[in-house]
């Protein structure tokens, strides 16, 4: 229940956050980038998936026809998995997008939360690598859970069900821990502390991360305004998780 209700409220806190203190003022760029990055995919999984086909005829002769019904097919697929590949990595390359401007959001959410702003020694550079550090653990999470869940159906039916379990709890929240580590890297945490913090926190980061995925099933509104609901979301919530964890020590 306490999981639910600080996910709630932080949601909440950001919606405050973005529309009434100004935050969507600091976020121009990101947006517009955010807002290009769905049909910049698609043309992309568009051509890539020929060129894909092209390249496999050429190896396979004449089992695959030109305009034939397999090359349709076969880009098909490859279309529809470079479609998923992207859907999966999306939050992680937003959060890329508002690298450059994290900081000013962070800025104004500590302001108003804690009535004070951290203090960070951390060059641009230092804050893009720990995101690309995140985001390159959370798709290289994404794949081990895949093939773990591919083994594990050899199982026959307990083998299937708890992988089911075990893969998409543990898939949102690799998907969430992107929008909580750079507050506690702003603080001062490494990334083994860091994720020894979060790992405490799961079921919160977990729910966190859902809602965020909620609110990105909703066409147009959602893609564009779902990463930085999640963001904002994210600062407050990683606000209180380091606040907590200092009471402990």
């Amino acid at each position: 229940m306490n999981a639910i209700k600080v996910t709630l409220s932080a949601y909440s806190d950001a919606h405050k956050f973005i529309w009434k203190e100004g935050i969507i003022k600091l976020i121009k760029v990101p947006l517009l980038l955010t807002l290009a990055y769905f049909p910049f995919m698609f043309l992309t999984a568009y051509f890539l998936a020929g060129y894909i086909v092209s390249f496999f005829q050429d190896l396979l002769g004449t089992f695959v026809s030109e305009g034939g019904g397999i090359e349709s097919f076969l880009k098909i697929i490859v279309f529809f998995l470079f479609a998923v590949l992207s859907f999966i990595t999306y939050r992680s390359v937003v959060l890329f997008f508002y690298s450059f401007s994290i900081d000013k959001i962070t800025d104004r959410v500590e302001i108003s939360v804690i009535g004070k702003k951290v203090e960070c020694e951390r060059t641009p550079k230092e804050l893009i690598m720990r995101m690309i550090v995140m985001a390159f653990i959370t798709i290289l999470g994404t794949i081990t859970l895949l093939l773990f869940e591919f083994f594990a159906n050899f199982i026959p039916l307990i083998g299937g069900l708890l992988a089911l379990i075990f893969v998409i709890p543990c898939q949102i929240y690799l998907t969430g821990i992107g929008f909580i580590d750079p507050y506690l890297d702003r603080v001062g945490l490494s990334g083994a502390e860091s994720f020894r913090v979060m790992r405490k926190h799961f079921f919160t980061i977990m729910l966190f991360s859902l809602f965020g995925g909620l609110i990105l099933l909703i066409p147009i509104i959602g893609w564009l305004l779902g990463p930085t609901y999640s963001i904002v979301a994210g600062i407050i919530i990683a606000l209180g998780i380091d606040n907590e964890s200092k009471v402990v020590s």
